[in-house]
């Protein structure tokens, strides 16, 4: 990504309503699998830290990130090991983990294959991976193109993937449903109007990021249940078989 949205990032990951709401998915899902007591945890393209205090409750977590000042300013938000490193060539940890998470991660690399695969042989045995990636190719805009984002998935494409990858994909599900029509109607608007803004994440008014945020965590009830017919984004949660 440009170095500046990483700083972006920062300032906005705390409490914006976009990252709330999935903290609050991606802890909900995590709540269901069955880690050991003192699970071995790794988050792979940790950012700036915005999920670390989050993972930090499920055992023992490590993190890596590329950006050198995402990877400081994670490190110095929390109390986790975060080292420099990459997908796929450059996983700074020997061990292997109970869980490894990888949000937004996937479609900012080239070989999208070979960076799963690396994941996956850092898991145990019957240890499990949870992924978020950006949904449907046909939303590529402006926003995909500063963050450096190789290709949007369709749940199909993002299966077919995880299980080249060596990955029994347990549950696969778009999410971020009930913001779909609105997300979609905002950016068919931007392009008959030819506006281009240099980001989609930008702090709303309190009480409209208070409501979005609402809308968008709610998703976790429904997603420990069923699995979501659309969304702007998928999440999958996977296993390493023995």
């Amino acid at each position: 990504m440009e170095p500046d949205y990483y700083r972006q990032m920062a300032v906005l990951q705390s409490d914006h309503w976009w990252y709330e709401g999935r903290r609050a998915i991606l802890a909900s899902l995590t709540k269901t699998l069955s880690l050991p007591k003192g699970a071995q945890i790794l988050e792979a393209g940790c950012g700036p830290g915005a999920n670390l205090t989050m993972l930090s409750c499920f055992g023992e977590l490590s993190a890596f990130e590329p950006d050198e000042f995402a990877s400081q300013h994670a490190a110095q938000i929390s109390c986790v090991n975060v080292k420099t490193g990459t997908l796929p060539d450059q996983i700074p940890f020997g061990q292997n983990f109970d869980l490894i998470g990888a949000f937004d991660v996937i479609e900012h690399i080239d070989d999208d294959t070979a960076a799963l695969k690396a994941l996956r042989d850092q898991l145990k045995d019957s240890g499990y991976a949870l992924f978020t990636v950006p949904a449907h190719q046909w939303l590529w805009s402006h926003h995909d193109e500063i963050n450096h984002h190789k290709r949007r998935y369709s749940r199909k494409s993002f299966k077919a993937a995880l299980e080249r990858a060596g990955f029994h994909v347990e549950k696969i599900s778009y999410y971020n449903m009930w913001l779909f029509p609105l997300a979609v109607a905002v950016r068919a608007l931007k392009k008959l109007g030819g506006a281009r803004e240099e980001s989609d994440v930008s702090m709303p008014s309190p009480a409209v990021n208070k409501t979005l945020r609402s809308l968008f965590a709610s998703e976790r009830h429904l997603l420990k249940h069923i699995n979501l017919p659309f969304g702007l984004s998928l999440i999958a949660v996977c296993k390493r078989q023995p």
